[in-house]
């Protein structure tokens, strides 16, 4: 008995360093790709030619990102501790988008988690659908915005295996989340374990090929970006993971860094090599750094000041941050309706 747990322990430590190694990667499977941030200073990224995984080197301690993300993080890339009127109204209509498009998905679940949630809104959203919804916020800013101005059930935490009892919600949800997270494959396994039997998991990222064809030179790689995913690494991370990729949504995701998994130890595969797809990472990287400056920077700006303006009209007269809320959940009600009596 007792040496058949050994065996198993030992089983399972060797997956665990394996795992790592295919994350990590040796030193001959590494290229450099840039050495600075999107803002000059300086970041080393590298591309794993054995995977195709991009991410920064060295990866960040845990205790380096507690810090980050506890006070510095909104600070330095949102530029503000707390967001705008603006930002909530953009955020709270990308959620009702999102819950509409997916109704099919999301409406079933009764518990909902949302980790990294933010400033709130799509708690708020799946709150005024009659759901019970749970978010954890590392910012502590972002946290208490979330309790005072909402009325959230949202904690100031990191993730951690301890927070929640095993099957515990319907529904997780993992927006913009996962490339900040310096164990990605650890992480999903824990969070995983938190879904009901038949639960499903939401998992959303930027994709570093959109990226590549879309931004300007050196506007690809930031320190808070510790994994950049392609559709591809970020299916085959979650694989590792023991999730396959939800049957109802594959269509629709398909191409796409914003996927529906459930759990399914059975499709978890062996290692995470893919060369070709590394390749064909490693010449969009080198395309992207001679071409320079992205084609249509005039219209996406005019679209920037367009949106911008839209969302102040659509804010000014709203004292209180849940009146934007309240407003988009009204329409959201409102279009459902109307799609019963069409249908």
């Amino acid at each position: 008995m007792l040496y058949s747990i050994f065996v198993l322990v030992n089983s399972v430590n060797e997956m665990s360093q394996t795992i790592t190694q295919w994350l990590i990667g040796g030193p001959s499977d590494l290229i450099e790709v840039s050495n600075k941030d999107r803002k000059g200073k300086p970041l080393r990224t590298v591309l794993n030619l054995q995977t195709g995984l991009i991410r920064n080197d060295p990866i960040p301690t845990d205790a380096e990102l507690s810090t980050f993300y506890s006070t510095d993080y909104r600070v330095a890339y949102k530029g503000a501790a707390k967001p705008r009127k603006r930002q909530a109204f953009r955020n709270f209509r990308r959620a009702a988008a999102h819950i509409d498009e997916f109704a099919d998905v999301i409406a079933p679940a009764q518990s909902v988690l949302d980790v990294g949630a933010g400033s709130g809104e799509f708690l708020f959203l799946v709150r005024a659908i009659g759901k019970s919804g749970v978010g954890l916020e590392p910012n502590e800013g972002y946290s208490r915005f979330c309790r005072e101005e909402y009325a959230l059930d949202v904690q100031t935490s990191a993730i951690k295996s301890t927070l929640f009892k095993q099957a515990s919600f319907d529904f997780i949800r993992l927006n913009h989340v996962l490339e900040h997270l310096n164990d990605p494959i650890n992480y999903l396994t824990m969070i995983s374990n938190w879904l009901k039997p038949g639960g499903v998991l939401y998992v959303e990222v930027p994709n570093i090929e959109t990226y590549c064809r879309t931004k300007s030179k050196g506007g690809l790689f930031h320190y808070g970006h510790i994994f950049n995913y392609s559709p591809s690494t970020l299916r085959a991370v979650a694989a590792l993971a023991g999730l396959k990729e939800h049957d109802l949504t594959m269509e629709r995701s398909k191409g796409t860094t914003g996927v529906f998994f459930v759990a399914d130890g059975s499709a978890r595969p062996e290692s995470l090599e893919n060369r070709a797809h590394a390749e064909s990472l490693k010449t969009l990287l080198e395309r992207h750094a001679f071409n320079g400056p992205a084609k249509g920077l005039g219209e996406k700006l005019l679209r920037k000041l367009q949106t911008r303006f839209n969302e102040f009209l659509n804010t000014r007269g709203s004292k209180l941050f849940s009146d934007i809320g309240y407003q988009v959940a009204g329409q959201m009600a409102a279009g459902r309706s109307a799609s019963h009596r069409s249908g």
